[in-house]
C-alpha cells in the first residue's frame, strides 16, 4: 500500500490521489496496532513497562496512526471518495 501511495503521489486526479493515501494510512494503522497488540499480548504484563522496548514501540505505533488522521478518519475520509 505505500508503495502504491507513492506511486499516486503524484497523480493528476486529487481524488485517486487522496484515496490511495487514505488507504495506505488505513492499512499502517491497522498494521501497526495487530503488531503492538501481539507484542504486548507475548510478552504480558512487563511489555508496557519501561523495561521493555515493546511497550515503547507500541506507544510509538499509537503516536503514528494518530498522526495526520487516525485509521477511523481516513476509512471515513476513503468512504467519502469511493
Amino acid at each position: 500500500m505505500a508503495l502504491l501511495a507513492a506511486a499516486k503521489a503524484g497523480h493528476l486526479d486529487r481524488t485517486e490521489r487522496r484515496r490511495a493515501l487514505s488507504a495506505a494510512k488505513v492499512m499502517i494503522g491497522r498494521a501497526g496496532r495487530f503488531v503492538g497488540e501481539q507484542a504486548l499480548q507475548l510478552h504480558g504484563g512487563m511489555g508496557m513497562t519501561s523495561e521493555l522496548a515493546a511497550g515503547w514501540y507500541f506507544k510509538r505505533l499509537t503516536c503514528i496512526d494518530m498522526t495526520w488522521g487516525n485509521t477511523e478518519h481516513h476509512v471515513e475520509l476513503y468512504g467519502n471518495l469511493m
